[in-house]
């Protein structure tokens, strides 16, 4: 057997043995001393045997052997409650050590609040930033490559992509990058099988954000050459509408860089983003149509303006004091047929005269030639740009004239023709209809020869003409207009 320590016995103890223990040894001391005295009172010898019979025969000497049990109850019941108070004084240091954690704990809670929130307004910031940046640019190209710049630049990324669908919608095709590794796989056309290939491809099939992390339960392997530092992704659909574009695709060189709060955050800067690349697409096909229609309004008002210049002869004014007279010789002078023949402005060698070409939708239909007076100094560039625009103004008046007049030409023709239907409805009989037709329409056009005729499915024929006069020989109106 090992001995055992008293010392440990002893302080294991609680304070009503140990006190107990004490008021019995204490308590001994009397009954010892008692029965010495008793001895020497008698003037007996201390032996054991004088001991024996001094605690027998004296009663006095039994009251004082009940010493150490008295002394030993009350200082047991002593020595409780000093148990109980160090039991309450436990439980109160244990109650104290347990709101001390939860102060700690509510501050570490309050603490990781406040890095949370001053992170999502961080975030929110940032994402502000980047949509007020995307809504200047009007070119897709542009637009999706500064984008990736700014969302570096604001949020610290390693990697910013964005994906857009192809037409058939079956690849998400890398539009713009900001990194190096990013930049070599625009040049490779890097493109991902959309509901196959990474997050990317979930995200464009799913409409669903999703992340992708390196360590954890559900870690991913990031295997990518031109992106090697890659610890953690996160893609977001680009999608307004219920239409998706593609999607939005950000790595961090961190192993947990994000979080579903970062998603929430990130995806209102996925739908400015997706918002953009619709506005830049409207804008483009508005360009388209309306590069298209001015080109065919430019090839129709070139042509009509060929034709005046063609059939209208040369019309040429002079406006000097005091007065602005028309000059009928179909000569031009020399610095304005230049200007005339090649489109720019022509200034004279004494630097008092300036020719500017006028011209109409890349047309060129005539020019204006300024003269300033022999103790005039030259034409400035304020001056020459005064003539230009003013030349600029002249062009303008003179399309808006002819589209004014075509307009006149067009309801008039338009007046005509329902005259002529109004007429040719009042009759009921096909031979008076065919006659009246022919007959207004000679009028009309002046003197031609207008000619009308019906084919029945015998190849039967009923005709009716007018040349000069009406097809019935019992009319003897001219058909002149």
């Amino acid at each position: 057997m090992q001995p055992v320590n008293k010392k440990t016995v002893f302080i294991q103890m609680n304070e009503t043995q140990r006190y107990a223990l004490i008021g019995a040894l204490f308590g001994l001391t009397f009954p010892i001393i008692g029965t010495l005295l008793r001895l020497i009172t008698s003037d007996l010898q201390i032996t054991i045997a004088n001991l024996i019979n001094a605690q027998t025969t004296d009663p006095i000497l039994w009251v004082v052997d009940t010493a150490p049990f008295v002394l030993a109850f009350f200082a047991g019941y002593a020595g409780r409650t000093q148990d109980r108070l160090l039991i309450t004084n436990d439980k109160l240091v244990t109650r104290e050590q347990e709101l001390y954690k939860y102060q700690l704990s509510l501050e570490q809670r309050v603490e990781d609040r406040t890095r949370e929130i001053e992170h999502r307004n961080s975030l929110l910031r940032a994402v502000a930033e980047v949509g007020k940046g995307i809504t200047s640019y009007r070119n897709l190209t542009e637009l999706l490559q500064q984008t990736t710049y700014l969302i570096h630049n604001n949020f610290g990324y390693y990697h910013v992509g964005v994906f857009l669908l192809d037409d058939r919608k079956e690849y998400a095709v890398l539009a713009a990058a900001n990194s190096e590794g990013g930049q070599r796989m625009l040049e490779r056309n890097h493109q991902l099988k959309v509901g196959e290939t990474g997050i990317v491809g979930y995200v464009t099939e799913t409409v669903k954000a999703r992340i992708a992390l390196d360590v954890g339960q559900d870690a991913v392997f990031f295997n990518n050459p031109d992106l090697p530092e890659t610890r953690s992704e996160m893609a977001l659909p680009l999608v307004v509408g219920g239409r998706v574009f593609g999607a939005l695709d950000v790595q961090s060189t961190e192993p947990q860089a994000f979080t579903e709060d970062d998603i929430a955050t990130l995806q209102i800067l996925a739908e400015q983003l997706a918002v953009a690349i619709q506005n830049a697409n409207l804008f483009s096909e508005t360009e388209k149509a309306l590069e298209a229609s001015k080109s065919i309004f430019g090839n129709i008002s070139r042509e009509a303006w060929g034709k005046i210049l063609h059939t209208q002869p040369r019309i040429n004014f002079l406006a000097t004091p005091p007065a602005t007279v028309q000059i009928f010789n179909q000569v031009s002078e020399q610095s304005i047929g230049k200007a005339v023949e090649t489109g720019d402005i022509i200034i004279g060698t004494d630097g008092l005269t300036i020719s500017v070409p006028i011209k109409v939708r890349g047309l060129i239909i005539g020019a204006i030639r300024l003269k300033k007076n022999e103790i005039s100094e030259a034409w400035t560039q304020d001056e020459t740009n005064l003539a230009i625009s003013l030349s600029d103004q002249l062009s303008g008046a003179l399309e808006s004239a002819r589209l004014y007049k075509e307009s006149q030409q067009l309801a008039a023709r338009e007046s005509l023709v329902s005259n002529i239907s109004s007429r040719i409805g009042a009759y009921s009989n096909i031979d008076s209809i065919l006659r009246e037709t022919v007959q207004e329409l000679g009028q009309t056009i002046g003197n031609a020869s207008v000619s009308f005729q019906l084919v029945d499915q015998f190849d039967s024929q009923k005709q009716a003409e007018g040349r000069g006069e009406s097809a019935n020989p019992e009319s003897s109106k001219k058909a002149k207009g």
